[in-house]
Order: structure tokens, then C-alpha cells, then sequence
């Protein structure tokens, strides 16, 4: 395991990786509103048009895969600055498109692109802190990332209600390039250029100790299975507001803005009880949010009650996200052995590759059903109780600290 420093990364540093980890939520949250024009734009089904957002999904995940130990072999910031430029210019081409083949390359390639970012971020903290202070580290990055939650959807929804589609990926171009430049001003080295670490072999062995080891793969799954409930809403809830519900897009975008908020909340939250609640009782609280979420949910798709009921579901169902997610993170991350970079990769790999599988299948049947999008949610949530049930017996008998 890498050693990890006592000091604390200045503020502005802090500030410039939560900027980065933005990458996830300016790929998706922005672009989501925009899924029923997209849609329409290009006269396909619900389904196919999920799969812009399932390409940059996957992109996310494999770009955490691939930028995670070339950032441990490389440095953090050269490959950041690399990765970064190549993600403006991708969202400049996008503007110009006017095929669906050609924009799920450059959602992948954004996907690819941001993912690399992400991963570099949370390993630059997981490069100087470790355990209470990593998920405290984490959470700071959240704050940031919720923010930008809160903006992008808001920036999507006014896009759309005074342009189209292309309009998002101009804005996307223009704020990809602030980032670049803040990345290149304040960005730190937190880690020292090791070519060694570029043996492949050596990572995917790791990747393979790793993945036999229950306190490293319980908690990835667990982190995994709580961002479907997240990426699946991000998924359905276009489809459902806006064609159930009747929700214009910019409407759409200022409920995405409120979940945005409970995210931050959460985040925070999370990182202060950490320290005076044991995090196995709080990840058990958490759920139990999440689970009311989901009920709330099902009853209301299945009576059609109001659209404010609506969007308290989503509210409960959404927010435990960030901070079920860092518990788990750091939970997983106390079991690496390598770089943080590779721990950090796979994590996000599962993360994002879940999310990726999820979307295009709650379309399945078409944007008026919703009977995929339930089943997702309720066969996630078994999956997280067992999780969480295996976690508490290997806390019982001291396997996990």
C-alpha cells in the first residue's frame, strides 16, 4: 500500500480535484435533460436514445480502468492535462454532429476522457490520506462535484429551452476548457513518475488479488449497486417527467437541481457523523433511506400519484448515494496493495460499468413504461441488504477495520 502523508493538500488544490471530479455530472447531468429531444431529433426509440448516456457511462467506467495506473506510472497531472484537452476537443466535434453513430463515439470518447479525470482526482487524495481521512477527503471533493450537480442540470434545462441538444456540448466545450486551465495553474504532483508501474501484468495481478479479497469486493459492490440507483434515475426520470408527468425539460432540470442539493447534504453529512458514528451502522441508515426511496417510488409509478410525491421518492431514493458511495470507497480502498491508482480505477470501472449496462434497458419498452425501471430498483436493493448484511459479519468477526 502507498504511504500516506500527513499533510493536508491546501484548499485551492482540494478545490481544483473536486473541479475534476465534475466530469461525471457535466458528461451526464447536463446531458440528460436533453434525452426526449434527442430522441426526437433523431427519430429513434427511448431505448437507443439511453445509449448516449450508457456510451458515456461505459466511457467512465474504462477510462478510470485505463488513466488509474497511468497516472500511478506517468504522474497525476500530466495525464490529467492530456486526458482533459482531449475531452474539450471531443465536445467541440460533438456540436457539429449530425449522426447518432458519430455522437455515441464522442460520448464514449468524453466518457473515456472524464473517467481519467475522476479517477485521478480521488487518487491524488487517496495518494495522502487514508481511512476516516479518506472518506473526509472524499467528501470534500463532493462538495464541489455537488455543486456542479446542482448547475449542470440547470444549464442543460435553460440550453434546451432557448436551443437544442448542441447547445449543451458548446457549453460543454467552453467549461471543459476552464477546467484545463485551473488543472494546469493549481494542480499539484502528488505522485512520483514510476514507469515501473506501467507493467501491466503487475496491475491486472493486482486487480485479480484484489477482486479475490472480500473486504475489497463487498464493499466495491456495494458502492457499485448504490450509483445504479443514481445513474438509473438519471436514466428514467427524463422519460418519466417528461412524458408521464408532462415536466418540460427545463422543469426536469430544476428537480435534477434538487437532488443535486441532497447530494451535497449528504455528502457532508456523512463526513462530520463519520466521526462519532460507527460508518458500518451509518452505511445501514443510509440504506434504509434508500429503501424508503424506493417504496415510495413504486407506489407512486404504480398509482400515478402526483408529481410531488414524485420527486420526494427520487429525493430519498437519490441523496444516500454520496454517502453510501465514499463509505464504501474508502472501505474498499483500506484492502488495495498497489498503487491507489489501481484500487481507485476499479472501483470506478464497476461504478460506471453498472451504470452503463442499467440505462438503456430501463427504455426497453418504450418511455411510458416504467415496469424495467421498478425491477432495477427493486432487485438492486435486495442485492445491497445482502451486501451490507456480509459486511456486518466480517465487522463482527474483525475482518474489515
Amino acid at each position: 500500500m502507498d504511504k500516506t502523508s500527513t499533510r493536508q493538500l491546501p484548499l485551492m488544490v482540494i478545490i481544483v480535484l473536486g473541479i475534476m471530479t465534475t466530469f461525471g455530472p457535466l458528461t451526464i447531468d447536463m446531458y440528460v435533460p436533453s434525452l426526449p429531444s434527442v430522441q426526437s431529433d433523431f427519430s429513434t426509440t427511448a431505448s437507443q436514445a439511453q445509449l448516449s448516456l450508457s456510451f458515456a457511462l461505459i466511457g467512465l467506467a474504462i477510462g478510470q480502468f485505463i488513466f488509474g495506473p497511468l497516472s500511478d506510472a506517468f504522474g497525476r497531472k500530466k495525464i490529467a492535462l492530456i486526458i482533459i484537452a482531449i475531452y474539450v476537443l471531443t465536445s467541440f466535434t460533438a456540436i457539429f454532429t449530425s449522426s447518432m453513430s458519430l455522437l455515441l463515439i464522442l460520448r464514449l470518447i468524453q466518457g473515456l476522457t472524464g473517467g481519467g479525470a475522476i479517477v485521478i482526482a480521488k487518487a491524488s487524495i487517496g495518494d495522502k490520506h487514508n481511512g476516516k481521512s479518506l472518506a473526509k477527503g472524499l467528501a470534500s471533493l463532493l462538495v464541489v462535484n455537488g455543486i456542479i450537480t446542482i448547475i449542470a442540470p440547470l444549464l442543460g434545462g435553460y440550453a434546451l429551452s432557448i436551443a437544442n441538444w448542441k447547445a449543451i456540448f458548446l457549453i460543454l466545450t467552453i467549461v471543459s476548457l476552464v477546467i484545463f486551465l485551473f488543472a494546469l495553474w493549481k494542480m499539484e504532483e502528488t505522485h512520483t513518475r514510476d514507469l515501473s508501474k506501467l507493467n501491466f501484468g503487475a496491475i491486472f495481478k493486482d486487480f485479480g488479488y484484489l477482486l479475490k479479497k472480500p473486504t475489497f469486493i463487498i464493499p466495491m459492490l456495494l458502492q457499485g449497486l448504490t450509483y445504479v440507483m443514481l445513474f438509473s434515475f438519471s436514466s428514467a426520470a427524463p422519460f418519466i417527467t417528461q412524458k408521464i408527468y408532462d415536466m418540460s425539460a427545463q422543469q426536469f432540470s430544476v428537480l435534477f437541481a434538487v437532488n443535486g442539493i441532497g447530494l451535497i447534504i449528504m455528502s457532508q453529512l456523512t463526513a462530520k457523523l463519520v466521526e462519532y458514528v460507527n460508518r458500518y451502522v451509518l452505511l445501514i441508515c443510509l440504506t434504509l433511506i434508500q429503501i424508503s426511496g424506493v417504496i415510495l417510488i413504486i407506489f407512486t409509478l404504480t398509482l400515478h400519484l402526483p408529481i410531488w410525491v414524485l420527486v420526494i421518492a427520487f429525493f430519498l431514493n437519490v441523496c444516500p448515494v454520496t454517502g453510501i458511495g465514499p463509505l464504501s470507497f474508502a472501505l474498499a480502498m483500506e484492502s488495495r496493495t498497489g498503487g491507489s491508482g489501481n484500487a481507485s480505477s476499479l472501483l470506478g470501472l464497476f461504478q460506471f460499468i453498472l451504470g452503463g449496462i442499467m440505462s438503456p434497458l430501463i427504455g426497453i419498452k418504450g418511455e411510458f413504461n416504467t415496469t424495467p425501471y421498478l425491477v432495477i430498483l427493486i432487485i438492486t436493493t435486495i442485492l445491497i441488504i445482502l451486501l451490507e448484511i456480509s459486511l456486518k459479519v466480517m465487522n463482527k468477526n474483525n475482518l474489515v477495520r
